[in-house]
């Protein structure tokens, strides 16, 4: 086969088969034409689909939003304007695929609105894995106008310059407008002036005829390429009288030109490896994305079989590819190939034959897949590491697609309150009634095309069981287009449970307000023990020994009450911190249950039993080697009220007689215990030792 017929066949079928769907219509939306690939992914023959309104296509019709949106653009490329949205549609297999799609309208030579070009590319993969997607070429919109040609004359020594109605028409798209020499002149492209200027001169001096080409800018700014033709004509004298010529508009045809060398550059440079085939000769074109995928130089592919070149492994038997292509079907599938210098690498392959001269020519267009299906791998498996670290650290995700309206949330913390494939108005009203107002206002200044798309909210999740939950939730929203076109498309998020910690948080706080009150408590409690004590007190030295131990006293509880975070604490322990000499010296003996002290009692009661033991160890039976003290207590129900009921007994000390004047030590233990814990002391001094009986209530 020629070459050129080659090329020729495959600059045709590479632009009929490429992925994208185009369709050709009528200005009311009738569908007047449509390309193999919109057939092929739609399921629809060509006589369903030409002379129906588009929007009434099974392609669109399962969705009205989407019905509606092409009647508006249908209706808006009728007035001359163009448009690109996405939108969404089925395949043959159900599949919904998300389509970049482009509405442009076409215009006669008048003007008018001829015809509207649809085109579309699915672009749902790109959605899907953003960072594996390449962009394919679009789809090059070709329009052939109607060849025009118009003639001119320019008077030489009068600098006039005359034009045919066609030649003004073709200039400024009006045959009754005036075209001077000037503003002829400022039409043709800046780059081309001087050239045609020296070309023209060049022609009157030598009288040769000329061709020349130049561009020219209309007055509404479209750019149109025109060939002209002239020779000049002289007088007796020989002098330069009149200059004739004609203009051509040979915008299309450069433009049908350069379309078909670029799509052969394309074709040629292509990343995307593209080659075409016969069965008995082999390789027939070979581009530079085949050379840089497969390491074999064109020179070295050329008439080899490329099964044979590149070992491929289909998922079929290579026989019945072949058949299939004999028989003149296309196919597509995976395939993995090898190269020159034995790598293994998988393909995204389509196969299509064409007739060409009696002869099959096989076109194939190959797409490297080797890094998405690894990424593919490696995703699913950080997927599955990120699905078990998430759930061990309560974390939860969604992602909110605002071209679909849907959200699709993880397990975790939406289970129980919305459903796996939810709606936006599903997650706002498994909000509490009373933060749902607010969860609104920070979603939509989120979603605000002005602003920087972060989100960051608590808020309480209100389970169907009556439940409350409180959830942190922080997300990020991407946009697409820029300016008054910018538009939220997507909102990606995390959440995480954080009840147990709001909880912790509250009682911490509650436990500080507690803590703040009870410390302003034992303050005025140490201020008048410090008065007390300094009225009571001999001397200075003595002052600051009670005092000092009183406030000791009040340490210890503090430290015992602070390792249960002011819970309570244990009667035994309060005893051995306050008493810990005696204790330590075997001269206390105590009996009776474990008793859980609240705070304030333990407080009050920790003072208690310093004062009787420092009273003990200065004038009772801890002064003395052989004294001792009983220490027992029982706990009993009074009135729905637990009551400790405590005795310290003190033996085998000196005599004890009541004294003339009741001590600060003595009022302290009943004002402590009568007045701060609504409990009763009663102080005995008999003969074998001071006798003290104490009831507390346990609350």
């Amino acid at each position: 086969m020629h070459l050129a017929s080659q090329s020729l066949v495959l600059s045709r079928d590479i632009i009929d088969h490429v992925s994208a769907f185009v369709g050709v219509l009528e200005p009311d939306g009738t569908v007047i034409e449509v390309n193999e690939t919109a057939l092929e992914v739609s399921g629809a023959c060509r006589g369903d689909v030409v002379g129906r309104k588009v929007w009434d296509l099974s392609f669109f019709t399962y969705d009205s939003a989407v019905a509606g949106r092409l009647q508006e653009a249908i209706g808006e490329g009728a007035q001359g304007a163009s448009a690109r949205f996405d939108i969404s549609g089925r395949t043959a297999g159900g599949e919904t695929i998300v389509i970049d799609l482009i509405m442009r309208p076409v215009r006669d030579q008048n003007g008018r609105i001829k015809l509207l070009v649809l085109s579309g590319i699915d672009i749902t993969e790109r959605k899907r894995v953003e960072d594996e997607l390449r962009r394919s070429l679009d789809l090059l919109e070709r329009a052939q106008r109607v060849g025009r040609l118009g003639h001119w004359s320019y008077n030489i020594p009068a600098a006039q310059l005359s034009w045919s109605a066609e030649a003004r028409r073709m200039f400024l798209g009006d045959e009754n407008a005036e075209l001077t020499t000037e503003r002829m002149l400022q039409l043709v492209h800046p780059d081309d002036l001087e050239r045609l200027r020296a070309e023209s001169r060049e022609a009157i001096e030598t009288g040769k005829r000329f061709v020349s080409s130049y561009r020219i800018h209309r007055e509404n700014g479209e750019e149109r390429i025109f060939e002209m033709e002239a020779e000049p004509d002289y007088g007796p004298d020989g002098q330069p009288l009149r200059m004739f010529g004609i203009t051509r508009d040979v915008t299309e045809a450069r433009l049908h030109e350069r379309e078909i060398l670029e799509q052969q550059r394309i074709i040629d440079q292509s990343l995307e490896p593209i080659f075409s085939w016969q069965i008995e000769d082999g390789v027939t074109h070979w581009n530079r994305g085949c050379e840089q995928l497969y390491g074999y130089s064109k020179k070295e592919a050329l008439g080899e079989a490329p099964y044979k070149l590149l070992a491929s492994k289909f998922p079929l038997p290579t026989s019945e590819v072949i058949a299939l292509l004999r028989s003149g079907e296309s196919w597509t599938g995976e395939v993995v190939q090898t190269t020159r210098d034995g790598r293994q690498v998988i393909v995204e392959v389509r196969i299509d034959p064409a007739q060409v001269n009696d002869r099959m020519l096989v076109l194939e267009a190959h797409r490297d897949i080797t890094g998405r299906k690894e990424a593919e791998k490696q995703l699913k498996l950080s997927e599955e590491r990120l699905a078990i670290a998430t759930q061990l650290a309560g974390v939860g995700f969604f992602d909110f697609d605002q071209i679909t309206g849907t959200v699709n949330l993880s397990r975790d913390p939406w289970s129980e309150v919305c459903p796996e494939k939810a709606t936006i108005e599903d997650a706002i009203m498994a909000v509490h009634p009373a933060d749902r107002e607010a969860f609104r206002a920070a979603m939509a200044k989120a979603h605000d095309p002005t602003g920087n798309g972060e989100f960051e909210q608590v808020f309480r999740l209100l389970k169907d069981t009556g439940e409350i939950r409180w959830i942190s939730v922080k997300s990020q929203t991407f946009f697409e287009g820029e300016g008054k076109d910018r538009r939220p498309i997507r909102t990606i998020g995390a959440a995480i449970d954080i009840t147990e910690r709001h909880n912790w948080e509250e009682q911490q706080r509650l436990l500080m307000g507690e803590l703040n009150h009870r410390v302003r408590n034992t303050l005025s409690v140490v201020q008048a023990i410090a008065t007390q004590t300094l009225r009571s007190a001999k001397d200075p030295e003595t002052f600051v020994q009670d005092f000092k131990g009183r406030i000791q006293a009040i340490a210890n509880a503090y430290k015992l009450l602070n390792e249960t975070t002011w819970q309570g604490a244990h009667l035994t322990d309060l005893i051995r911190e306050q008493l810990s000499s005696a204790c330590g010296a075997g001269q206390i003996a105590f009996d009776g249950p474990e008793v859980w002290l609240p705070p304030q009692v333990a407080l009050n009661l920790g003072l208690v039993l310093h004062e009787l033991g420092t009273n003990a160890q200065k004038h009772g039976a801890l002064s003395v080697p052989t004294g001792r003290v009983e220490l027992s207590w029982v706990v009993q129900k009074e009135d729905k009220k637990s009551m400790l009921k405590m005795s310290w007994r003190e033996l085998g000390g000196p005599p004890v007689y009541p004294p003339e004047a009741r001590g600060f030590g003595m009022s302290l233990i009943e004002r402590t215990i009568g007045g701060a814990v609504e409990g009763e002391a009663n102080v005995r001094f008999e003969p074998e030792g001071l006798h003290c009986l104490i009831e507390l209530p346990l609350r």
